[in-house]
């Protein structure tokens, strides 16, 4: 079986697929670089990758333009062409951006809650229900989501430090500053490498 870096399952995607799928992963969390097109590469060269063709619809979709609800659906579907071979984690982000696209944005964010249930370190749908927490002012979610998440995660797991920083969001929208002012500064230690205080915050 198929494992991304953060031990999450994939159905399929070639070595050179999985690689372009992270780093276009890394562009997602970090707003700096072109997901779509990196994904795009991937895609070329394994179209059958259906976490490939999800991160694109994910993309797009928090992007919130209704001129790119046709690409959207255009990514969604290719990764339903291979829905039988799917894995459930893939099957239940399907039926999150199907709800998002059918404008239940609410059921939308529940379905990536159910996906993380299982996987709580499904990068992507913690990085698309975060943002859809935020377009929607649940300002509770912003937090909470990534309180019960960050436990099963650590230093050694890529990407870390963009939960942090999320979560530190979350506080602050919750008026928690000094917890988030913490969280953040070891959000900025664990990107630079650097051990961050070991207590967790209060929430």
């Amino acid at each position: 079986m198929r494992h991304d870096l953060r031990g999450v399952p994939l159905s399929s995607g070639s070595p050179a697929a999985l690689e372009r799928y992270e780093t276009a992963l890394k562009q997602f969390q970090t707003y700096v670089g072109d997901p779509v097109a990196t994904v795009d590469a991937a895609l070329a060269e394994s179209p059958d990758f259906v976490m490939g063709h999800l991160l694109k619809a994910l993309a797009l979709l928090t992007q919130s333009e209704k001129q790119l609800v046709a690409a959207t659906e255009a990514a969604l579907g290719e990764a339903m062409r291979h829905h039988a071979s799917a894995n459930d984690r893939e099957r239940g982000l399907m039926l999150a951006v199907r709800r998002f696209l059918d404008g239940d944005w609410d059921d939308g964010c529940r379905q990536l809650d159910h996906v993380l249930v299982d996987h709580p370190r499904d990068a992507l749908a913690v990085q698309a229900a975060h943002l859809m927490d935020f377009y929607r002012g649940d300002a509770l979610n912003l937090r909470n989501r990534l309180s019960r998440v960050l436990p099963h995660w650590d230093e050694t797991v890529p990407g870390y430090s963009y939960l942090l920083g999320m979560h530190a969001f979350g506080l602050e929208e919750m008026n928690q500053y000094p917890e988030a002012e913490a969280v953040a500064r070891r959000a900025l230690s664990s990107s630079r490498g650097t051990p961050g205080p070991s207590t967790r915050p209060r929430t």
